[in-house]
């Protein structure tokens, strides 16, 4: 049997295997992709970009086509509650209500959250990965696989054909959906609670418009004594889904073909004579699952193949995204001889909190969620909520809104996540501490790096996440020209991508703001290295340190001074 190799195989073609093969292949990684779907998804899915993945998508050359095929903004801008949409508006939250908040959120990056459904994001990420030649292979199913101390071998099969082929490939990235078959081949458990709700999700073609008017709402949640549910604008007219909860003691998911969920969305929308055209129907559970670990040998675990949790936040696909991101800078760096074995454990130091924490959040969100008396099923509770006599419940369930606003407006918790792990020189500081909805710029080690618009030396104007181009980051202040030779005297050592600049008079940027050197912590000769994912690596507020040594012990060179990624000593 041919055996084709390669230096990373990637399982599963979503969003998370497609960022996954993206970022390697930018690296120059032979890598493959097998997919045992025919295509990419054709039902919506997820739909919530919150502003770090947009960041990276602006890195990665495609922010714009998301952008283009997202839901327009003036459509996507609150969240409204009502009995149907025809009915009684119970309340809503709208960010363009507090125009400090949202300025105040636009201050923290370059970009903003985005609602692009799944089935437009990922042809855009398929395009991307191809145009930099990755092989992407459609119906091709992993049947087996093994590993020993150098690789891993792995059988895969085509529809209607016996005849397995077999590939052997240096690692493995399994990205291959909740009920992830590598999981399940390598034995690996989930911390698991049982199912909170099991939904249907039905992706349906019907113009909408005069009914919705000039509410500017992505999310619609509905509840009469018919159904319970919300409604997703994919592109604010006539392209929705509708979810909704169903028993299943008492009935299956194949109890709801398009005709009866047809029905069910008229209840909803509250117009029994609207056309409908129910394009696909998936069931799903409201469910928190965390893998007991995220590697296993040369195998990792991302998306949802390593956690899922309830979407009531947006952050299963893009805490999947960011997995990413963590990972294929890692596995480029030990393929490519730069770093030690010991930097591909720091994966699962840094990501696992992240899970979990997102995780706990999200079913948090789930549980206010419903003292709004979303995905109420008490008969009794619902048959007036329409009435007069249904006032003082649905006085009750306004007044639960406003509390509502962190399931929607989550800035500490995108941004706000410190990495701690020996990919992280400590310099014992105390990051200030994000809220869920509050995030606290901080270039503590560990933290993201903050934004900043910039200005170059012809006038361009860039912010923090335009510098990264798949390297490291130095930024110094105006006299740490040292930090700059430093940088690239190592460099040209290990091979190494790393953009060093000095920001301030005279030096290579501009901070726009003025307030580089407070933000970031470091003086006029201080230095920040910012790692490829965009966390910082390592901070000195002056020139205190042997600068090559610092450097060489950031990228594992040296077992010494501070903590290395290949010390086995230095294991936390």
């Amino acid at each position: 049997m041919d055996v084709t190799e390669v230096e990373v195989l990637v399982v599963g073609a979503g969003p998370v295997g497609l960022s996954t093969a993206l970022m390697l292949g930018r690296f120059g990684i032979k890598t493959r992709v097998v997919e045992r779907r025919v295509s990419t998804s054709t039902h919506p899915k997820a739909h919530v970009i919150n502003p770090r993945t947009m960041e990276l998508f602006r890195q990665w050359g495609i922010a714009d086509r998301i952008r283009a095929a997202a839901l327009p903004l003036e459509h996507g801008i609150g969240v409204g509650w009502m009995t149907r949409m025809t009915g009684i508006e119970l309340g809503s939250i709208v960010a363009s209500d507090d125009p400090g908040e949202l300025a105040k959120m636009l201050a923290d990056s370059s970009e903003g959250i985005v609602s692009c459904p799944q089935d437009e994001i990922e042809p855009i990420l398929l395009e991307a990965v191809r145009a930099l030649g990755v092989d992407v292979s459609f119906d091709a199913e992993l049947t087996g696989i093994a590993q020993d101390s150098a690789g891993v071998d792995v059988t895969v099969r085509r529809t209607g054909e016996s005849a397995e082929s077999s590939m052997r490939a240096r690692y493995v990235v399994a990205a291959d959906g909740a009920r992830s078959p590598v999981r399940e081949l390598l034995g690996i458990r989930s911390d698991e609670i049982a199912p909170v709700g099991h939904m249907i999700n039905a992706h349906f073609q019907a113009d909408l418009t005069h009914l919705t008017r000039d509410r500017p709402y992505v999310v619609w949640w509905i509840i009469n004594l018919r159904t319970q549910g919300a409604f997703i604008a994919l592109n604010g007219s006539d392209r929705w889904t509708y979810n909704f909860a169903f028993d299943p003691a008492r009935e299956s998911a194949g109890d709801f073909p398009p005709e009866r969920c047809a029905e069910i969305i008229r209840e909803a929308a509250g117009d029994p004579d609207l056309t409908i055209d129910v394009r696909s129907v998936l069931p799903w559970k409201l469910e928190i699952a965390i893998a007991e670990r995220f590697r296993d040998g040369r195998v990792f675990l991302a998306g949802d193949a390593a956690h899922r949790f309830p979407p009531t936040g947006g952050f299963g696909m893009n805490t999947g995204v960011q997995d990413a991101h963590n990972l294929a800078w890692k596995l480029a760096a030990v393929l490519r001889g730069q770093a030690g074995e010991r930097l591909l454990a720091t994966y699962e130091e840094e990501r696992v909190p992240v899970a979990r924490f997102n995780a706990t959040q999200s079913m948090r969100n789930a549980e206010k969620m419903a003292q709004t008396g979303a995905l109420l099923t008490d008969p009794q509770a619902l048959s007036a909520i329409e009435e007069p006599a249904g006032g003082e419940l649905r006085t009750r369930l306004a007044a639960a809104i406003p509390a509502q606003k962190e399931h929607f407006f989550f800035q500490g918790q995108t941004f706000g996540h410190v990495y701690a792990s020996a990919a992280v020189i400590d310099d014992g500081s105390q990051a200030p501490r994000s809220t869920i909805g509050e995030y606290r710029m901080s270039a503590r080690p560990g933290a993201l790096a903050p934004h900043a618009w910039f200005r170059t030396a012809d006038g361009a104007r860039v912010a923090t996440v335009d510098l990264m181009r798949d390297g490291f980051l130095v930024l110094t202040g105006p006299h740490g020209q040292p930090w700059i030779d430093a940088a690239r005297d190592v460099g040209r050592e290990f091979g190494l991508a790393i953009a060093a600049y000095r920001v301030g008079p005279d030096g290579d940027l501009q901070d726009e703001d003025d307030a580089w050197q407070q933000v970031w912590g470091v003086g006029p000769r201080g230095c920040v290295v910012v790692r490829p994912d965009g966390h910082v690596a390592l901070r000195h507020p002056d020139l205190d340190a042997d600068l090559a040594s610092v450097l060489h012990n950031l990228l594992a060179r040296h077992e010494t001074g501070a903590r290395s990624f290949t010390s086995a000593e230095n294991r936390p």
